[in-house]
């Protein structure tokens, strides 16, 4: 069997397009991504506490920079290329045995709907089947979060199902819905 080789090598940098590209995020990040990431509709339908502070934006940065050092996956900065600002984010958890990978991401409301998210979405899955070297990308999403779903649909992803009690947050389980898109064999 051959092994993920991804973390052997430098974290990879990536182009969107003219305007935008993936990145290492950074801890110089640490302001930008508070001041996004705390806006209610951003992460209205992510299970997990926002920042309350910039030593937990700090924190959280963190975290995302050491999947890669710790080969447990890959987190990019969604920046600008005119002066690198970080408006976003997506990732990859890597289970690196059956490998496959869920996908995350986030955006700063102010770039919504421009298409920004779909066009990473698909250079992060088209990275993960020929770079890294999984066969299956995977994405839940919260039941209500429709916007995500359309994207993800979008780019490829077929609906699964709904798994019920998936996802533990605030002391209570939440139903999720899976998608998932598979590499061609």
């Amino acid at each position: 069997m051959n092994k993920i080789t991804i973390y052997q090598q430098p974290f990879p940098t990536l182009e969107l397009d003219p305007s935008y590209y993936l990145r290492e995020s950074l801890l110089t990040d640490t302001e930008t991504f508070f001041d996004y990431y705390k806006n209610p509709e951003v992460h209205q339908y992510i299970l997990t506490n926002p920042p309350k502070n910039l030593e937990d934006a700090r924190a959280d940065l963190n975290y995302s920079q050491q999947l890669f050092k710790h080969r447990r996956g890959l987190y990019w900065a969604i920046a600008t290329k005119n002066n690198n600002q970080m408006i976003g984010s997506i990732g990859l958890y890597i289970n690196n045995y059956h490998r496959r990978a869920e996908i995350f991401y986030d955006l700063n409301k102010q770039f919504w709907r421009q298409g920004i998210m779909s066009k990473a979405i698909s250079r992060i899955t088209d990275f993960a089947f020929h770079s890294i070297g999984v066969f299956r990308v995977e994405a839940v999403t919260m039941l209500k979060n429709e916007a995500s779903m359309g994207v993800l649909k979008s780019c490829g992803f077929e609906y699964e199902g709904r798994l019920r009690n998936y996802k533990f947050f605030q002391e209570k389980p939440f139903d999720v819905e899976f998608l998932a898109k598979t590499a061609s064999l």
